[in-house]
């Protein structure tokens, strides 16, 4: 063995036991601190061997700051990677010894992986359908935050709020839906009235052109929530499903506009999926639902699955919220701060084309989004596909 390798091993038996967690997360910058490490090591030696997007999944994490950890694991001698990351021999005597795991085998039911619902029998006919309608949606806006969840998904959606008691005779309004879970639901063909308000019109139509084919009655409406709802759809529905912007000023925003849909009694159900974000940011979320007196009811880490939306790990999080006798919108009347994460948050990605030309994605920029970018092909080759990605940073 190298002196080198010896030395390493040397240094990490002298360790405190947190200290290699201590300075990965320093390396890092992981805002979930050491417990994010622990988490990741507790994955791999549970798999005994897990690709980078499995082990995002697995762990809630963002692909890139799994990546991330995943290097410095390399680095520091625990994990090499054979086919997806694996302990060293060095990194199972640290997770067992200094973390204490022992126990690999999962405890999640593995019919509903956790999500507490299946898709049975009788409903795999609308499974097929919303296999068959995903394929026309158009490409997803990213500068709207779209990001197209699965079919099953959509259709789990569904029969979780048909299981609540929130789907049979229900008035139900979808405050944005480009996931097609409205058609799931309609094609349940239980519920009372179904409505999707969507700023997209290309959404509305695929919508609107199903719901015709269907016999299933979906109303689509044009509206763009930073302005009031509509007075006719005030005070009116039973149930609210929204996907909204994954930033707070969003949440906050379609919260209030799904709060003043609802017929005015406790108890009403409100459906949030949104991103497994980092602690500060959770309390964010947690305060915002607080401040307008809505009762967490029930969150179903990992239940929605994406199509392509590897920041957040492909997946988010499904909360059931109920109003109470004091709840009330936040936000009234037109709502002029920034919602979408672009403008909240905005970063420069820089691609690199496969004929060597490096191209600066986002904000200001000739391509607003890598979706630009795909559909008008390098600037130099015309090529329209094969983009890596080799740099960000936040504006």
């Amino acid at each position: 063995m190298k002196e080198s390798e010896h030395s390493s091993r040397d240094a990490r038996k002298n360790m405190a036991p947190n200290t290699i967690l201590e300075l990965i997360v320093q390396r890092t910058g992981i805002p979930e601190g050491e417990e994010a490490i622990r988490r990741i090591l507790r994955e791999i030696y549970r798999h005994g061997r897990i690709g980078t997007k499995d082990l995002a999944y697995a762990t809630r994490l963002p692909v890139p700051v799994v990546a991330a950890v995943r290097r410095e694991l390399e680095k520091a001698g625990l994990i090499t990677r054979k086919a997806g990351a694996i302990l060293t021999r060095e990194g199972e005597e640290y997770v067992r010894n200094i973390l204490g795991l022992s126990v690999k085998e999962s405890l999640i039911c593995p019919y509903c992986s956790g999500k507490t619902i299946l898709i049975e029998d009788k409903y795999q006919s609308i499974l097929k359908k919303l296999e068959e309608y995903s394929k026309l949606r158009p490409h997803p806006y990213t500068w709207l935050d779209q990001a197209f969840c699965t079919p099953e998904t959509a259709v789990l959606r569904a029969l979780f709020m048909l299981e609540e008691g929130d789907v049979e005779g229900r008035r139900i309004i979808f405050l944005g839906d480009d996931d097609l879970t409205s058609v799931a639901t309609g094609l349940l063909k239980v519920s009372k009235e179904i409505t999707v308000i969507d700023i997209d019109d290309r959404i509305l139509k695929l919508i609107d052109d199903i719901s015709e084919s269907e016999g299933i009655g979906i109303e689509c409406i044009h509206h763009d929530l930073r302005q009031p709802l509509p007075d006719r759809l005030k005070n009116k529905y039973d149930v609210v499903f929204t996907d909204p912007p994954y930033t707070i000023t969003g949440l906050k925003l379609f919260l209030s506009r799904g709060i003043e849909a609802l017929r005015r009694r406790k108890c009403a159900s409100i459906y949030l999926a949104f991103a497994h974000k980092p602690p500060e940011e959770m309390l964010g979320l947690q305060a915002a639902i607080n401040e307008m007196n809505l009762l967490f009811r029930e969150i179903i880490p990992r239940f929605n699955r994406y199509e392509g939306a590897e920041m957040f790990a492909n997946t988010t999080m499904l909360v059931k919220i109920e109003t109470t006798e004091g709840t009330h919108p936040s936000i009234v009347g037109p709502y002029e701060e920034k919602i979408y994460t672009g403008e909240v948050s905005p970063k420069i990605r820089t691609y690199k084309c496969k004929c060597g030309y490096t191209i600066d994605v986002g904000s200001g920029r000739e391509f607003q989004t890598i979706e630009d970018l795909k559909v008008k092909g390098c600037p130099r080759c015309g090529r329209k596909k094969g983009f890596r990605i080799i740099r960000k940073r936040t504006l």
